[in-house]
């Protein structure tokens, strides 16, 4: 199933930088893992390390390709092993029936078309990768009796390590991690010597944070958080820049953000299918009451945390959620053929043809589905973010000063400056300022060393910074966006040229 799915999202792939899916950061990752920098909080040591093995493995592999190209293929390989998990895992629960494998290829099918994993897989972000990591921790759990207590905790604590090391919400599925060791009806999870290979498997993920201190350099272009010690350390790793969106929404937008939750779980796979999941659901509280409550403590945290988390990407996170729902679906399938089978006698049977129809089901929407998905034909969505690196690289001049603030538009400009080049090089001598990240003293301290002789700079501030460099350098704006004014900025392009009132 991996190597299906691998297939599948390859086909798809975004063929360059694009800002489909909520991709924005793609151009940020990828310019820090190609100066050896550090991306925004929390810094995503484990993705950095292996987007850069990728990168130069891809380069060797394949010399012509696209830098961000590569970054898209790395997120559908990431995607294709939690697939693959995915099948290992559901054929574990049944593993006493001999259905086991069409369950397997079920289940896995329905992860792999989920809307929200697909779009990951296409573009460069981080959730793919966090994808395949809490697979891997849910597939370590279900497999508890395979091998010694050494083994497992071992194993689980080292996936829940290179997850704290990569995504922190994997904190959110610890509850119940801790619910499942500790409810082992064999006692297994009240040893000790579980709890201590569990501490032990920790360890080497949580220090790869040490990558910002010890590998990073820390004169990169691209390096969040400035060098100034723990503070600056703790501010990146804790993500304190973004804790003002947790819980930050007024009340009166409670209900629109549930119904948003309530729509992303109907749309994965229509309301037919979160009908048959939640039937999955209702099986295992009938029946398999410690798979329930495993499921209801990795459901609620992560529901909560999507819900109060107020930032119009925030249903990134229900992935944990939709790989859950991925699992009953088969269990959903089998309560319902009970169900028909006590009503008439001759469906009771019908279990593997059931099974075979939600496989076919989950393919057909697929097949229905994927023109709209994919983002290999150039569009106006999944071509945006190169098409703006092109029309800045064609419209900048020498030692051009470029004023930008949001993301897509400010990590755009950072990986045409710093990953693929093509804008430095049409530029040379080229400024970048981030107008909303000059509240930072990193940021300030940032662009003194990498900007020394830009006038302005040691004010800190950008209307600072425009105001000593009129007529000395060429000024653009990625957006109409202070400290310029609407009537100052002309059309340039994709930017806007800044010429001042007479």
């Amino acid at each position: 199933m991996a190597g299906l799915a691998f297939c599948f999202y390859a086909i798809g792939l975004a063929p360059g930088l694009t800002w489909a899916n909520y991709g924005a950061d793609g151009g940020d990752l990828l310019a820090a893992a190609v100066v050896n920098g550090v991306p925004h909080p929390t810094g995503y040591p484990l993705y950095i390390l292996l987007l850069q093995g990728w990168l130069k493995l891809l380069a060797w592999a394949l010399p012509n390709s696209e830098i961000a190209w590569r970054g898209n293929l790395m997120s559908a390989l990431a995607a294709a092993i939690s697939v693959g998990g995915t099948a290992a895992v559901a054929q574990r629960l049944w593993r006493k029936s001999p259905a086991n494998r069409l369950v397997g290829v079920a289940s896995a099918l329905a992860w792999m078309t989920a809307p929200l994993l697909w779009g990951q897989a296409l573009i460069t972000e981080v959730y793919a990768l966090h994808a395949a990591i809490f697979v891997g921790v849910a597939w370590a759990m279900v497999t508890e009796n395979d091998r010694g207590l050494g083994w497992q905790g071992l194993a689980l604590g080292g996936l829940t390590g290179l997850g704290l090391a990569h995504h922190l919400t994997i904190g959110l599925l610890v509850p119940g991690l801790i619910y499942w060791l500790w409810s082992d009806p064999a006692g297994r999870g009240k040893r000790m010597p579980l709890w201590f290979w569990f501490g032990v498997g920790l360890l080497p993920g949580l220090l790869l944070y040490g990558r910002i201190v010890w590998l990073a350099d820390p004169s990169a272009p691209v390096y969040w958080g400035g060098t100034d010690g723990l503070v600056s350390l703790w501010w990146l790793m804790s993500g304190a820049a973004y804790r003002r969106y947790l819980f930050a929404g007024p009340w009166a937008t409670l209900l629109p953000r549930l119904s948003e939750w309530a729509w992303m779980l109907t749309s994965q796979w229509t309301p037919i299918g979160l009908g048959i999941a939640l039937a999955g659901l209702y099986r295992w509280d009938a029946a398999l009451p410690r798979l329930r409550t495993w499921a209801v403590l990795w459901v609620l945290p992560i529901s909560i945390y999507a819900i109060g988390y107020n930032t119009s990407d925030s249903e990134i996170y229900l992935l944990p959620v939709i790989w859950l729902m991925a699992l009953w679906l088969p269990f959903g399938v089998q309560e319902v053929v009970a169900w028909l089978g006590s009503r008439w006698p001759r469906m009771g049977d019908w279990g593997l043809y059931g099974f075979a129809a939600l496989a076919l089901g989950l393919s057909l929407i697929a097949i229905a589905r994927f023109p709209g998905q994919s983002l290999a034909n150039a569009n106006t969505q999944a071509d945006e973010g190169r098409r703006f690196v092109e029309s800045a690289a064609a419209v900048l001049k020498a030692d051009s000063l470029v004023f930008s603030s949001g993301d897509e538009e400010t990590f755009a400009l950072w990986y045409g400056a710093w990953a693929s080049g093509e804008m430095e090089d049409a530029a040379p001598g080229m400024v970048l300022v981030n107008v909303a990240l000059l509240q930072f003293d990193w940021y300030r301290a940032q662009l003194r060393r990498q900007y020394p002789d830009l006038a302005g700079v040691a004010e800190g501030n950008a209307q600072a910074i425009l105001r000593a460099n009129v007529g000395k350098r060429p000024i653009f704006f990625a957006e109409v966006v202070e400290p310029a004014r609407p009537d100052e900025l002309i059309p340039a392009g994709l930017l806007w040229q800044y010429q001042p009132s007479p």
